[in-house]
């Protein structure tokens, strides 16, 4: 619904558009259905090459991580979105479809008030590792700590398949809060530290060739600013040139103000500097696993559990997903030395 939305939503052709003549009627834009409709599909046909592109830039680092915490996402959603259903229908015997007040459904409503408890003990799990993350990773490494999360999912996931116990059912969700809490942080972490380090994990998008590399990828998109005394490009006086700024600031540092002017003034494109590779698109990228984990257990479980006839296979799907996870994550990058090893 997002993608399709935005569909319909015209791209700016500048940046700064030109003001119109005075006495000079602007032209109206297409207020038509036709016209609307074809700006859809113009714009649907340009999404697919740029989708395209930017699959095919993605570092191998980054695709690697990338790879990684879906398999976790997928498993985790599966067993997210359909955890009530498996225990009202698979612990406690009860039917969704049954009359109001009769006994199966009574039993189904139960289990799924102990299926929303085993959720909120997860997510009270989750916030207590996220507290004490920052130390595990300290004490144990991003490594250890990561891979142990992934692990623990389908050894819970696979004892909720054998056990019938309520309590060690409840327990079992309640330990996924570990490996929830360390999908929505270690993943950014390796990221900041792929940036961080960007000559070593991302050696092709350091920025422009030559030796000052390293620092392009860190340039800010705005250019310094101009020398004292000379003009901005709308005829104001630099700093120290006309008193409207003024020579040492004290509540700034000079390259930041100059950027606040600039971004007033505006800038031309010619002398627009274009930054490397930006952590934010990174950050996206690993942001649209979380989204398309979702995807696949709607389309399919729903199918997958009218062909086994029981509501075990959520719990199966969701461990046999957390052991493609595992794989995965052995594959990514922590540090240094699995550069050489992965061949990346």
């Amino acid at each position: 619904t997002c993608v399709a939305a935005t569909l319909f939503v015209a791209e700016e052709a500048a940046l700064g558009p030109a003001e119109p003549a005075e006495g000079l009627a602007v032209p109206p834009g297409p207020n038509c259905c036709p016209c609307h409709t074809r700006l859809a599909f113009r714009s649907l046909g340009a999404l697919f090459p740029r989708l395209h592109q930017l699959c095919c830039r993605v570092p191998r680092t980054l695709r690697r991580l990338f790879v990684a915490e879906l398999c976790s996402w997928m498993a985790f959603m599966t067993f997210t979105l359909f955890y009530t259903d498996f225990v009202g229908e698979g612990l406690y015997q009860g039917v969704p479809r049954a009359e109001p007040g009769t006994e199966a459904r009574r039993h189904y409503d139960e289990g799924v008030r102990m299926g929303s408890l085993g959720l909120f003990l997860q997510c009270a799990v989750s916030l207590l590792f996220s507290l004490v993350m920052d130390r595990l990773v300290q004490r144990f490494g991003t490594r250890a700590v990561y891979l142990a999360s992934v692990v623990a999912f389908p050894v819970a996931a696979g004892t909720m398949c054998l056990s019938r116990s309520v309590a060690v059912v409840t327990a079992s969700a309640a330990l996924t809060g570990f490996t929830f809490s360390a999908l929505q942080i270690l993943p950014y972490t390796l990221a900041s530290l792929y940036h961080r380090e960007k000559q070593v994990f991302l050696p092709k998008y350091r920025g422009d060739a030559g030796s000052s590399a390293s620092e392009d990828s860190l340039m800010p998109s705005f250019p310094p600013g101009p020398k004292p005394g000379s003009p901005f490009p709308n005829g104001h006086m630099g700093a120290g040139g006309g008193g409207l700024l003024p020579t040492s600031p004290v509540l700034c540092g000079a390259s930041a103000c100059d950027v606040s002017m600039r971004v007033v003034v505006g800038e031309p494109p010619e002398t627009r500097v274009i930054p490397g590779r930006g952590i934010c698109l990174d950050l996206a990228i690993l942001d649209s696993a979380f989204l398309l984990s979702q995807v696949a257990p709607s389309l399919f479980m729903g199918s997958i559990v009218q062909l086994s006839q029981s509501v075990t296979a959520y719990m199966v799907s969701a461990a046999g997903l957390g052991f493609v996870a595992i794989y995965f994550a052995t594959q990514v990058v922590f540090d240094k030395s699995d550069l050489t090893k992965y061949s990346v």
